[in-house]
């Protein structure tokens, strides 16, 4: 299968555990993998160190290259998630939302597609 969509992961990585949410957006990325081309925001070449705002800045230059992108579980609670929510229907990406049904195991679902404004 030709892999013809870039999907970009949203997911909240402020006030979280570093360690777990790398290992948590591989296992997104691994799922979505099969279907799209993957970017990975914790995979974005800046420094984890580096302020909040490079990063951002950065997140929001690769999520304008993706078709599609893809809200985590609790994204609403994110600043960042939200602005590259806000960004991402703006431009009329497609928008799927992470659909949990326990503690391993989810869904993709895609709840709208965004035509812009």
């Amino acid at each position: 299968m030709s892999k013809t969509k870039r999907i970009y992961i949203s997911l909240p990585i402020a006030h979280y555990d570093l360690e777990e949410r790398k290992q948590y957006a591989q296992r997104v990325e691994d799922a979505l993998s099969h279907f799209y081309e993957v970017v990975n925001p914790l995979k974005n070449g800046i420094p984890e160190d580096a302020d909040w705002r490079v990063h951002m800045k950065k997140d929001i230059l690769d999520l304008l290259t993706c078709d599609v992108i893809f809200l985590c579980k609790d994204f609403e609670k994110s600043k960042g998630c939200k602005l590259e929510f806000d960004v991402a229907s703006t431009v009329g990406m497609e928008i799927v939302y992470e659909e949990v049904r326990s503690f391993d195991s989810y869904t993709l679902k895609t709840v709208r597609k965004s035509n812009g404004y």
